[in-house]
């Protein structure tokens, strides 16, 4: 249920005369992943992990992480906002650093203006 509010909320922050489209990315070979969405801010892909209660892993999220060298991901929960700087090792021992934006739940409409205020160093709630 959690990830349905989530994407009517990412579809509805699109371009309002646009043809919002939802998309996700699915690990291939080996081990299975997912990331629940892909959504473009700006000329960046971003990647958005969504989890329904207070914590969970992210492997899927790390995987996607080091293998398409992106520094900035989204992840929706049900915690306070938080920006953290993440360097992890995957579940394969590969190193990736990236800066995590962590939102409610409830924030998701606000998903572009939030992710702007991430990059620039100035969140604020």
């Amino acid at each position: 249920m959690t990830e349905q509010f989530v994407g009517q909320q990412l579809r509805a922050a699109q371009a309002p005369l646009s043809n919002p489209q939802l998309f996700y990315w699915q690990r291939t070979g080996g081990k299975q992943g997912e990331i629940d969405y892909i959504i473009q801010h700006g000329n960046r892909v971003v990647p958005f992990e969504v989890k329904s209660g207070k914590a969970g892993t992210m492997k899927s999220l790390h995987h996607f992480m080091a293998e398409k060298g992106h520094d900035f991901a989204v992840r929706c929960n049900i915690n306070q906002p938080l920006v953290e700087n993440l360097r992890i090792k995957t579940t394969s021992g590969r190193q990736v650093s990236y800066r995590l934006l962590s939102i409610p739940v409830y924030m998701t409409e606000r998903i572009h203006d939030l992710i702007d205020q991430a990059q620039k160093g100035i969140f604020k709630m």
